[in-house]
């Protein structure tokens, strides 16, 4: 495929500047946005997300420059600026969403729950102020009761899921918005491959929760974990 040829001849350039013989690089249906590696002294092999399968090609030379100088310790960035700058693009949210949703066979791909509606909390944080409505959000309940970890989002995709653990009577609604704000504020902070923005900033947003000590305790008292 014309794709995987560019690839490969992206990281083959990449690879021969940092003086690695044998690079291998293919796309790999992975469901969430991602790129794996292995390497020894002179070899490296490549796993790329195939949601980059239509990316121009500066793009994915941009993306095996900046992993090849990842390995090689001269930068802990993962990704380039062409490259965020292409997934962080409208359309790639558009396009590649439905695929996301697709490849994610845990969700049920609806925010009306059995008792609770994602939908009605996403309303009631709008109502708050906290957040703003978002035309390109999808939210979904899971399909499994997951207690480990009640939320989860794709920042790129634009997809918030939240365990039907706490699609339950007993569960107070703030609890639940609580939950889904979390996992909204990933979104509000945008796509940061170096982690550098979830610190104090993410802290300070997410203490603008009315609720946030009590939604807390409940949670601790569940066993249940954001």
């Amino acid at each position: 495929m014309e794709a995987d040829d560019n690839l490969r001849q992206a990281f083959a350039a990449a690879g021969k500047k940092y003086s690695f013989d044998t690079v291998e690089a293919q796309f790999v249906a992975f469901k969430d946005f991602k790129v794996r590696w292995q390497r020894s002294y002179k070899w490296a092999d490549f796993q790329v997300s195939d949601y980059l399968a239509d990316a121009p090609q500066p793009v994915l030379m941009g993306l095996a420059e900046s992993l090849f100088r990842r390995i090689i310790g001269e930068s802990e960035n993962g990704y380039s600026e062409e490259l965020c700058k292409w997934v962080t693009d409208p359309q790639f949210c558009e396009l590649k969403q439905p695929i996301y949703l697709r490849r994610s066979r845990n969700l049920t791909r609806s925010a009306a729950g059995e008792n609770k509606s994602l939908q009605a909390a996403y309303d009631r944080l709008i109502g708050t102020g906290l957040v703003q409505s978002d035309p390109t959000l999808r939210l979904s309940w899971t399909k499994d009761a997951n207690i480990r970890k009640v939320g989860r989002c794709s920042v790129l995709l634009r997809v918030v899921s939240i365990s039907r653990v706490l699609d339950a009577d007993e569960i107070p609604d703030f609890v639940l918005d609580y939950c889904l704000y979390h996992e909204l504020c990933h979104l509000i902070l945008g796509f940061d491959p170096t982690g550098a923005r979830h610190g104090q900033e993410f802290a300070g947003m997410e203490a603008k929760f009315p609720q946030q000590k009590e939604a807390e305790q409940w949670l601790r008292r569940l066993c249940l974990y954001l």
